[in-house]
């Protein structure tokens, strides 16, 4: 009897509360995902915090695409237009400002609505173990895990400021494995690697130090509890078919010219000749890496020479619209991609370190709404989101997120079950001349060769070499 009142008298294993909700709003540029963070602010007491590196600068409200004052309807945003245009931001600043603004929300009892297309910052903040150590590094440099960039570097080495096929080379040259990571027209990233390759002094390449990073950071193995994300995540994939949402970007464009981007591209370029004076500009890094400065620059050059005809800079006028257009989708498939592979794949990780089963096809707590028909974006994006946070908040069951729609169901199985970034022995470049494509890595190069897109075109080929030949054979027949 005395030892069951002992048993009885132990001290139980307490189970953890569940961390505090955090919402997130994700998606490619042009898709509305700023609108639907205010309607969820609105309806659950809400704030919006800004994960759009781009929008963290002052100014330039157009080229940014901030939201306007009215489209906040008075929802408090932060991290949004305080940061200044000659500032650098990486990661880690953006981290430790986010959770600091988390948490004063969450003292103030509200609930906090991050929304952004910067999916690396998002992902590094929810998922911070699921982050390479390519991406970190080539994303978003952390001064404190990398050599650091002597000002003079390319004054040493001319070769860093030589055209792109030259930097590709040399990096080949240099680092072929991490030459086969990068495609060939990736300035930032090649030019990003020989830096590092020359600031050791030649002594060590980019691919060792990614190396020795992935090493140090499976040792010692995190542990399950150590893996999961320090909050309770809702998240939705503000999603929209391919090709409307490539009309919708192309006419936003002539709408920001319409709302006054010339007089923005203006006053970055007072800037741009300010910074140019004391130094060269990175149009790859902080505030010059926005979409609608950096295309305009050759028309911008061409036009402070008196001599430029008009002809000509109405020429290159026109092919920096189209740039932006071009850039601008672009940048929509990459935000796409980084979803699709990297952030599923972290959202699997998170779940099965939180117990679910190893069978487990996709996690449940991230939600992809249909924004493809604008004027049925309260009916198909915000009714079922406001649905499914009601829901996640009251601990209900949730529903499953395949169901939404068809476009969810298509884009939410991961296109693959690991990050490529990860397996180095998957790296390649390979060029289809005939399609005039480059693949990085093995499984896109050969889901290419089985393409409907690749053998359409190699039978096109085949047939038109048919007719040369039979053409040839003629011709040969009258020389006789």
């Amino acid at each position: 009897m005395n030892f069951l009142l002992r048993l009885l008298r132990l001290p139980t294993q307490k189970k953890m509360p569940p961390p505090p909700p955090l919402i997130s709003v994700i998606g490619a540029t042009g898709t509305g995902k700023s609108q639907l963070a205010v309607e969820l602010a609105l309806k659950f007491n809400g704030e919006v915090i800004n994960a759009d590196a781009m929008q963290l600068y002052k100014g330039l409200p157009i080229i940014t695409n901030k939201i306007t004052d009215g489209e906040r309807k008075g929802v408090p945003h932060h991290l949004l237009g305080f940061l200044d245009t000659r500032d650098k931001w990486e990661v880690g600043r953006f981290i430790k400002e986010c959770e600091k603004t988390i948490e004063d929300i969450r003292k103030r009892g509200k609930l906090p609505v991050l929304v952004g297309g910067t999916h690396y910052y998002v992902q590094s903040l929810l998922y911070p173990h699921t982050i390479p150590a390519e991406e970190s590094t080539q994303q978003q440099d952390d001064e404190h895990s990398l050599p650091p960039v002597p000002e003079n570097l390319a004054e040493q080495y001319p070769i860093l400021d030589a055209p792109t096929p030259a930097l590709y080379e040399d990096l080949q040259r240099v680092d072929p494995v991490i030459a086969a990571r990068w495609h060939p027209n990736d300035r930032r990233k090649i030019r990003r690697s020989l830096e590092i390759y020359y600031s050791t002094g030649c002594k060590q390449t980019a691919s060792e130090i990614y190396a020795a990073q992935r090493a140090a950071k499976q040792q010692p193995e995190l542990s399950d509890e150590e893996k999961q994300s320090k909050h309770r995540n809702l998240i939705f994939w503000v999603h929209a078919e391919t090709e409307p949402l490539r009309q919708r970007l192309n006419g936003r464009v002539g709408k920001m010219i319409n709302a006054g981007m010339w007089e923005e591209i203006e006053e970055m370029e007072k800037l741009y000749d300010e910074l140019t004076k004391e130094g060269k500009v990175d149009l790859n890094s902080g505030i010059w890496q926005s979409i609608g400065f950096k295309e305009f620059v050759p028309y911008l050059e061409l036009r402070k020479n008196p001599a430029a005809e008009e002809k000509e800079l109405e020429k290159l006028r026109l092919r920096a619209v189209e740039d932006m257009k071009t850039a601008t989708r672009r940048y929509a498939k990459i935000q796409v991609k980084w979803i699709r592979i990297k952030f599923i794949n972290a959202l699997l990780a998170d779940a099965k370190a939180s117990g679910a089963p190893e069978t487990l096809a996709y996690p449940g707590n991230m939600f992809l709404v249909d924004s493809t028909d604008v004027p049925n974006y309260d009916t198909n994006v915000v009714a079922p989101a406001i649905n499914i946070t009601k829901a996640f908040l009251d601990s209900s069951p949730l529903p499953d997120p395949l169901s939404l729609s068809a476009l969810a169901k298509e884009n939410l199985t991961p296109h693959r079950d690991y990050d490529i970034s990860t397996r180095p022995d998957l790296w390649a470049s390979n060029t289809c001349e005939h399609c005039e494509v480059t693949f990085t890595n093995m499984p896109d190069w050969q889901q290419h060769l089985k393409s409907g897109k690749h053998k359409k075109r190699m039978e096109s080929v085949r047939k038109r070499k048919e007719v040369q030949e039979f053409l040839a054979k003629r011709e040969q027949g009258k020389e006789k």
